[in-house]
């Protein structure tokens, strides 16, 4: 799990793992890549220190490198696991060419701030048709990897921002082993409830857009932005015709993550240095 952040993200973080139900053998690791140390304090975490660059990739690799288990379970700090999250992952045993299980990343039905209700009706982070997954590509909010697949590809592309749980399942893919769905082993996701947070991880969704693109041509082309424009423009006028106020709020929010993803897909997808 990489982490970065505050006092009450680390509480946030400690709480969420001690939920956890663990058998023997299972061990739970903290990448962190905060400028502060942030401990949990639950007694059977372990925290190794990802300090190199501002990457969850790099945190990933350096959790992955000090864990001791034949599958490497990925969520982030953002998530909260099922209690059963573990369990759930092995209702039934991966066939030998099983290289990752995604499970379910779902909303809080807790939070009804408006951008978290369009992000959850958005269904940003789902596994199969998410904001930033593609075809057989799952996201890392949730993601199993089997140990000798994940050491065989090389682990995560370091130097990134974004696309590079993606390009990891891709290259699993490419090196023969299949990516199954396990929808019963699920995290709850935190949304974004500030715009500004919100537009922000859109650009660098669409800066890791085009760094895929640049690696699998054809795989994540720009957004069409006028055509889209002109739809949300369309969709907008008809809701607000029928006082379906929401909706159309929703839609201008998807017009200005159209402008911030198509921007973001014109910058740099480097991962800043700690």
């Amino acid at each position: 799990m990489p982490f970065r952040g505050d006092e009450e993200a680390a509480a946030r973080l400690d709480a969420s793992l001690g939920r956890l139900y663990l058998r023997e053998g299972d061990e739970v690791i903290v990448a962190d890549n905060s400028d502060l140390l942030a401990v949990p304090t639950n007694g059977r975490t372990r925290v190794v220190r990802a300090v190199g660059e501002r990457s969850s990739y790099h945190a990933r690799n350096a959790g992955s490198a000090v864990a001791a288990g034949d599958c490497l379970l990925f969520v982030d700090a953002d998530c909260v696991p099922d209690p059963g999250l573990i369990e759930a992952y092995f209702t039934s045993k991966p066939d030998a060419d099983v290289g990752a299980l995604a499970g379910a990343v779902v909303s809080d039905p807790g939070q009804d701030a408006f951008l978290a209700r369009y992000a959850a009706d958005r269904n940003f982070l789902d596994q199969d048709d998410g904001l930033h997954t593609a075809g057989d590509s799952a996201a890392t909010a949730n993601l199993m990897v089997r140990r000798t697949a994940f050491d065989a590809v090389g682990g995560f592309e370091e130097g990134i921002r974004s696309g590079g749980d993606v390009d990891l399942c891709r290259r699993l893919l490419a090196s023969g082993w299949r990516i199954e769905r396990r929808p019963t082993a699920a995290v709850t996701h935190l949304h974004r409830e500030s715009l500004s947070d919100l537009l922000t991880s859109i650009a660098r969704y669409g800066a890791g857009a085009r760094w895929l693109n640049e690696r699998y041509p054809g795989t994540a082309p720009r957004w069409p932005l006028v055509h889209g424009l002109v739809l949300c423009a369309r969709d907008i006028t008809v809701d607000l015709v029928h006082l379906r106020l929401e909706r159309a709020a929703f839609r201008g929010v998807d017009a200005l993550g159209m402008f911030a993803h198509v921007i973001g897909y014109s910058r740099s997808n480097a991962a800043p240095a700690n």
